[in-house]
Order: C-alpha cells, then sequence, then structure tokens
C-alpha cells in the first residue's frame, strides 16, 4: 500500500485562536490598554498568516505578541504552574505553536503550547494543538490522550478526529482510523487528505467494494490532480494484473510529467515486481528530469541493490544528499545482500539525519541482530528505547529477541512485555514472551502466552514449540526421556531392541540411577557419547556457567583460548573480534587444546564470522534428513590463523577447525591429530528434577568430509602440552 509522505496536520486541522477586539473569556466588554492592543494586533496577523500557510511571517508577529504578553505580565515569562489569565495573554503562544509544528519544529511547538496550557482557563484548540505537537514527535499515547481532552470540551473538534485517525493508521489499527476519519469527515466533507486515508485504511481492511466506490468518487473529483491517480492507483494495485497497473501509471506520468510522484510510481511498481532492469532504466531518465531531487538517487541504489550491484550503488552514495533516506538506502542495499554489519554505519547516519524516527533504529537493530552480534544488538536496542518513542513494537521487540539469543531470558521478558503492550497484535512477540517463560520455568504464563500467540497465527512455529513442550511436561519423566530418545538417536537401527529398553522407563517408580542404566543399555555399547547425568554432576555441570574463553591481546597475536561451545561462546567470541583493530594485519591463535565440544550453532556462528559466503557444514539425521549451515558473505580477514589441538579436541572443536582449514589457505594446525568425533548431540533437560540426556543425534561433514574415522592430522605436530611449546612453532 502507498502511504502518504510529507503531510502535516496542521494546515488541515486548524489550531489557532483568533481575538474579538475588546473581549475577554467571559464576554464582557472591556476598553484595552494601548499594549493590549499591541498584543492583539500582532496575534491576530500571525493567526492570518498561519491561515494563509506563511508560517514564518506568522512567527514574526506571533514572538512580538509573546514578548508584549511578557511585557503585560512579567511573572509569566518563568511560569511553571497554573495561572488565572485571558486569552489575550494565552492564544500568541498557542498560535506560535501552530506555526511551529507547521514548520517541522514539534518540540518548540510543544513547549510553547504547554505554555499556554499553563494560563487558564484552557480550551480544546490548545488541546488539540498539544496533540499536534505530541504526534509529531511520536509520543502518540500522550497525543491522543490530549486530543481525548479536546473532544471532551468540544465534540466538534475536527482536528482531534484526525489527529486521531492518523496516530491508529501509523499503528496498524486500521478499523479505528477508519472509524476517525469518517467523523472527521462528517464535519469536513470536502477534505481530500482525510478522504485518501479513509480509502487506504478500507484497502488494509481489505474492504476493496467500499475502497472502490469511494476511489472512484474521489477520482472523479480530482482527475486534474495527481492526487486522483494516486488514490485510484492504490485500488488498482491491490485488485488488477501487472499490465494494467504499469499501463495506468504510464498514463498518469504522460499526464503530470513534472510531478515527481507521478514519474516515480511506475518505477516503483517496476521494482516491486522485481523488474529491475526497467525500473533502473526509468530512474536513469528521471535523473535527467528531477537532477537536484534526493529521491531520484534513492531509488537507484535501491535497485542496484537488489541486483547486487553494490559498486554502483556506492557512487551513487557518494554523490548523493546527505539524506535520513539516502542513507537507509544504503543500509538496506548492503543487507539485502547480507552484509548486515557493513550496513550499520549507514543507519547510524540515517539516525543522526532523522534522529526521531524510528526506522533508522530498528534497521540498525535488525542488522545487528542478523549479522548475530547480539551483544552490540541488546545495548543499542536499550538505548534506542531512551533515545526515541517507539511506534511500533518493533524496536522493544529485536531488544528482546537480542536478550533472548544472549540467553537472558528475564530481561528478555521485559522487553517482549513491551512489544505486546504496544502492539497485541505482535505475535511473535508472545510467542517469545512465552518461549522466555518457558526457559525461566514459568510454565503458567508459557501456556497463556503461547495461546495468545496461536490464537493470532496458528502456525507460529516458537509457539507450537512451547505448546508441544509443556504437553510433554505433563507426561512422568521417564516416559519423556524415552521419547526423547526414541526420537533422537541417531543409531536406532535396531528399533525392537531399543523400544523394549526404553520400555522400562514408562515405570513411575524408576530412581534416576535406574533410569541413566536404561539409557546405558539402549545405546550401543561403543557410543560413548550418549549418556544421562543427575544429582550432584548436574549441579557440577550448572555451576559451571558459560566462562569457556580466555582472550590475551598479544600485539600482532590475538590468542583466544577456547574450552568448550556453549550458548554464549559465539557471542564472546565475535565480541571480541569486532574490537581488533585491522584484524588483517594480525594473527589469530584458537587454542582448542581439550575442548570436547559442545553446541553445534556456537561453533557455527563462528565459522560465520571467519569465512565468506558458503555451507560451513552440513548435518545428517537418521532418516536421512540433512540441514546445512550457511555463512554470509561478511567475515572478518586475518593475516593468519593457527589453530592448537590435541588427542582430546572432540566433536565442535574439530569442527570448527575442519572448516577453517578446508576453507581458508592461510590456517595452520599444531599439535597432535584430534579425538575424531564427527557426531553431534542433542539435550534433553529438567531443571525440576536436575536431569540432562545427551544423546548423539546427527553426523556432521565439512564439504563432505568426516573426522569420525580419519580425524585431523596437524600440519605442525608438537610432542609437550606446555603453551610455550605450541607458541614456538606460531613464532617460526
Amino acid at each position: 500500500m502507498k502511504r502518504i509522505t510529507g503531510m502535516t496536520i496542521g494546515g488541515i486541522m486548524l489550531a489557532g485562536t483568533l481575538l474579538l477586539s475588546g473581549c475577554t473569556g467571559n464576554g464582557e466588554v472591556t476598553v484595552p490598554t494601548e499594549l493590549e492592543k499591541k498584543i492583539f494586533l500582532a496575534n491576530n496577523e500571525g493567526y492570518l498568516l498561519n491561515e494563509e500557510g506563511k508560517y514564518e511571517e506568522a512567527l514574526e508577529h506571533l514572538e512580538k505578541a509573546i514578548n508584549l504578553v511578557y511585557e503585560q505580565d512579567p511573572s509569566l515569562k518563568d511560569l511553571d504552574t497554573e495561572v488565572q489569565g485571558s486569552q489575550l495573554l494565552d492564544s500568541p503562544f498557542n498560535n506560535a505553536a501552530w506555526a511551529w509544528n507547521e514548520l517541522g519544529d514539534h518540540a518548540r511547538g510543544l513547549e510553547l503550547i504547554e505554555r499556554s496550557l499553563l494560563i487558564l482557563p484552557n480550551d480544546d484548540v490548545e488541546y488539540s494543538n498539544k496533540g499536534n505537537a505530541l504526534y509529531g514527535l511520536l509520543r502518540y499515547d500522550e497525543a491522543l490522550e490530549n486530543y481525548d481532552k479536546a473532544l471532551e470540551l468540544n465534540e466538534e473538534n475536527t482536528s482531534a478526529y484526525y489527529g486521531k485517525g492518523l496516530i491508529h493508521y501509523d499503528r496498524g489499527d486500521y478499523e479505528e482510523a477508519l472509524k476517525q476519519f469518517d467523523t472527521y469527515l462528517k464535519y469536513e466533507p470536502s477534505d481530500a487528505d482525510a478522504e485518501e486515508y479513509r480509502i487506504y485504511a478500507l484497502l488494509a481492511l481489505d474492504k476493496e467494494e467500499t475502497a472502490e466506490k469511494h476511489a472512484d468518487s474521489y477520482f472523479k473529483k480530482y482527475s486534474d490532480r495527481y492526487e486522483g491517480y494516486r488514490v485510484k492507483g492504490a485500488l488498482l494495485e491491490n485488485t488488477a494484473d501487472y499490465d494494467d497497473i504499469v499501463s495506468f501509471y504510464k498514463e498518469a506520468g504522460g499526464k503530470f510529467p513534472q510531478q515527481w510522484e507521478a514519474r516515480e510510481k511506475l518505477g516503483e511498481i517496476y521494482y516491486s515486481y522485481n523488474k529491475y532492469d526497467e525500473a533502473l532504466a526509468l530512474f536513469d531518465r528521471l535523473a535527467l528530469t528531477f537532477p537536484e531531487l534526493p529521491e531520484v538517487d534513492v531509488w537507484r541504489i535501491k535497485v542496484y541493490g537488489a541486483q547486487g550491484d553494490l559498486k554502483n550503488a556506492e557512487l551513487i552514495y557518494q554523490d548523493g544528499a546527505d539524506t535520513a533516506d539516502i542513507h537507509m538506502a544504503m543500509g538496506d542495499a548492503y543487507v539485502t545482500n547480507g552484509w548486515y554489519t557493513k550496513s550499520v554505519p549507514y543507519f547510524e547516519k540515517a539516525i543522526k539525519a532523522a534522529p526521531l524516527d524510528q526506522n533508522g533504529y530498528v534497521k540498525k537493530l535488525q542488522a545487528l541482530d542478523w549479522g548475530k552480534r547480539y551483544y552490540k544488538c541488546a545495548a543499542f536496542g536499550e538505548t534506542a528505547l531512551q533515545s526515541v518513542t517507539p511506534v511500533s513494537s518493533d524496536i522493544p521487540w529485536y531488544t528482546g529477541q537480542c536478550k533472548y539469543d544472549l540467553g537472558n531470558d528475564e530481561e528478555a521478558i521485559r522487553y517482549f512485555q513491551q512489544a505486546v503492550e504496544m502492539d497485541p497484535e505482535d505475535y511473535e512477540a508472545w510467542s517469545y514472551l512465552a518461549a522466555s517463560h518457558l526457559a525461566l520455568g514459568n510454565e503458567e504464563q508459557a501456556e497463556e502466552f503461547s495461546k495468545k500467540a496461536l490464537e493470532i497465527y496458528s502456525e507460529d512455529s516458537t509457539a507450537l514449540y512451547v505448546k508441544d513442550s509443556l504437553e510433554d511436561r505433563k507426561s512422568p519423566l521417564g516416559e519423556r526421556i524415552g521419547q526423547f530418545f526414541n526420537d533422537n538417536y541417531l543409531y536406532n537401527k535396531d528399533a525392537d531392541k531399543m523400544g523394549v529398553a526404553l520400555a522400562k522407563l514408562e515405570d513411575p517408580s524408576l530412581s534416576q540411577p535406574e533410569m541413566a542404566a536404561v539409557i546405558d543399555k539402549a545405546k550401543l555399547s561403543e557410543d560413548r557419547f550418549t549418556f544421562m547425568i543427575y544429582g550432584k554432576l548436574y549441579d557440577q555441570l550448572a555451576e559451571s556457567g558459560d566462562e569457556d574463553m580466555i582472550y590475551k591481546d598479544m600485539g600482532d597475536i590475538r590468542y583466544f583460548r577456547i574450552e568448550g561451545f556453549s550458548k554464549n561462546t559465539d557471542d564472546q567470541f565475535i565480541q571480541f573480534l569486532d574490537e581488533i583493530p585491522e584484524p588483517e594485519s594480525k594473527t589469530l591463535i584458537l587454542d582448542l587444546r581439550g575442548n570436547g565440544g559442545g553446541l553445534t550453532d556456537s561453533a557455527n556462528n563462528m565459522l560465520d564470522a571467519l569465512l565468506p559466503d558458503l555451507v560451513t557444514c552440513t548435518l545428517i539425521y537418521n532418516d536421512g534428513y540433512t540441514y546445512n549451515y550457511y555463512s554470509d558473505p561478511e567475515f572478518i580477514d586475518f593475516k593468519k590463523i593457527h589453530i592448537f589441538v590435541d588427542e582430546n579436541t572432540a566433536s565442535a572443536a574439530e569442527l570448527l577447525t575442519l572448516g577453517l582449514k578446508t576453507y581458508s589457505d592461510n590456517v595452520t594446525v599444531i599439535g597432535r591429530p584430534t579425538f575424531g568425533k564427527g557426531v553431534g548431540q542433542r539435550v534433553f533437560e529438567d531443571k525440576e528434577n536436575k536431569v540432562m540426556v545427551f544423546t548423539v543425534n546427527h553426523y556432521w561433514n565439512v564439504m563432505q568430509n568426516n573426522v569420525a574415522n580419519t580425524r585431523i592430522t596437524p600440519d605442525i605436530k608438537v610432542k609437550g602440552n606446555s603453551l610455550e611449546s605450541f607458541m614456538k612453532r606460531v613464532k617460526q
């Protein structure tokens, strides 16, 4: 749907006060003083200029009126509490706020209208004017409160209905927006902008028949203006086929050849239908017709980005204007092509250019999230929520998502809760709110929130996972362990024999040691990687935490000692990598001696940070199903990479080693042959009963190579175990 851009509310919703000479608020006729006459004349001149749209000229008179007000009553200059006064004294503040709102300085407009509201009594115009200022500052909830106050004082305040319609439209609440615009149009039936919004709201609600009726009427009324074509085009985009839409916009462009929006729309259609060559040819022609218009360059960057031509996109960008839209377009071009962290500086420039626009903040959060920079994402999300008033649930959602990915479930809950408060229809926020509660063992809340998510979207995978997990938890522990083992064990060739062994887990009187014995009997005798832990051993593992990395800055050498791959190992690793200046001139050392493995996800995310666009590894399950891990094209390049291994380097540590050795020509493996564990595990955990079951779940390979039978042979062999003996080989 085409959203109206550049529309201001003040010009449609009159928010000024015209004074009647010699009248007080109670209608009593008085003889004004000379100073009061000057205030009256300056204010009314400003009001009339506002009416004509000459806001800068109006402010010259209104600022003069305000200074005269201070001369009339000096105590008003530092006013911070409500006082009784006359309309003569507060009207200049109200009218000046109107002018500043129209000029886009809503902060100044808010400052002035708040001064006006301190001078009692107040009227509906002042409250609607404050609503307009707050709307411009994207402080929607506060704006709605003031529009409602205006309507309490005057139910025919059209400004308030229009402002409420805009807010609900921006929030995607099209039903309520339609209601407000309908009411507004009862009072202002000839307002073209409101009628346009009504049609868009109808289209968003799939009320195409009603929308078509209004659009046809609108087009007949405004067929000599592009606005008529704009509305008719919006209808066609929802109801017609590609050829008819293109034909219509060609006609519109021919009728209004010097109007950018009329010409641009055809290119937008080409772009949305992936006709990039046609779109680029059109925008190149429009660059000659509209050489000073930044929007032309924005579209050319978008098209080049969609074509994967970042070089030409950058050339356009470098010659373009310093606008938020052009920065956003360049950032989006990099995101589209998988260069997530490289897009971040462009979104930061967009934020600087338009600090009150939440889109730059959302895009930066998205880039950090997709680029697996979860620490940065979470920290920036917290800052963003203090810097801008969000108009959608996106900022708190991404902040919560990154907290969730870091395992900070309690903090994630706070942000997901904020997201659903802003948008009760955000099923993803509800589902992750449920998942966070599930991780903390809050089953009642997890059930409640997963139901909410599924009521909105019945196929949400996260909510379905929570629902299934909660159902499983209703079964006895032994049954759940047996089902988990049966569903996930890699070596289940003799299903009957395994089924007989697992059947014993259905006995509810079984102790945890007896359950562990059943698992030992059900697995293959040569399988050393499937087992159950419980009791004190569980406590020891839980207390060990995620501190499995040591990082040392050795100048041109950056050393990482990695003892395992837990949930946050990859996040810590990437965070340290990002802080290394000029990595292409540095040597990276990954010390994986004694590292028995861990989470496959963690190892693959580390490969993603160090490798270009390729398949880092493939998982193979017992049913033949395969799953590929991919790295994006962006990676951190080092001069050299040395990997320390020994006979206890296994599983995910071998995966990291083999991945780097296979795909990079600057990698040297130092030490002794590795363990040779080419399989991965899936883990069942019951925190309440303090039980974990590790089950061999899949094979993994790197470019069809698996270490199960071959192990990884080092390029340089080392006999000793001291770090010094390994470091000597690096320095040689």
